[in-house]
């Protein structure tokens, strides 16, 4: 048995690939074949299709500043969508409530509640697929990363 003195931590929001993940387990329940983590304009993105629908989900910042990457990206034949919170926003991504959502969801986290992190993807997918059909509300909150700045006594998870 060990004593561990926790004096500080940060909270962090999951990688990028942890978030695309979610996005395939939320696809993958959907019926969604699920081709793993890929790139899209540098971007960390989840691949998935199924039958002619060819979709990236690609984790974004909650201020915005992805969202004219991304849409560089496309090509002919492809459209693009922001998802946050189970809603599906065309072509522009949504400024304030992501932004709300995320500084409020760390001050939670760091008090040890709240929902966790909400992460706002944009969704690039082929003419061939209808978004709206999609169960948006399957897209769940993620967990904080949490990291000891000072310790005394055995690692642990927290």
């Amino acid at each position: 048995m060990s004593i561990k003195t926790f004096v500080a931590a940060s909270v962090l929001r999951p990688t990028n690939e942890a978030i695309a993940h979610a996005a395939g387990d939320a696809l993958a329940r959907q019926g969604y074949e699920v081709a793993g983590l890929s790139n899209f304009s540098g971007r960390a993105a989840l691949l998935a299709g199924r039958d002619n629908c060819i979709l990236y989900f690609i984790p974004v910042s909650e201020q915005g500043w992805h969202q004219e990457t991304v849409r560089k990206g496309l090509t002919d034949g492809q459209k693009l969508w922001f998802l946050f919170r189970g809603k599906l926003y065309t072509d522009e991504q949504p400024r304030w409530p992501p932004l709300f959502g995320f500084y409020t969801s760390l001050a939670l986290a760091y008090a040890g509640v709240g929902p966790g992190f909400e992460p706002v993807y944009a969704i690039v997918a082929t003419t061939d697929c209808d978004v709206g059909k999609i169960d948006l509300q399957a897209f769940n909150p993620l967990p904080y990363r949490k990291e000891a700045l000072f310790s005394l006594g055995e690692p642990e998870d927290f």
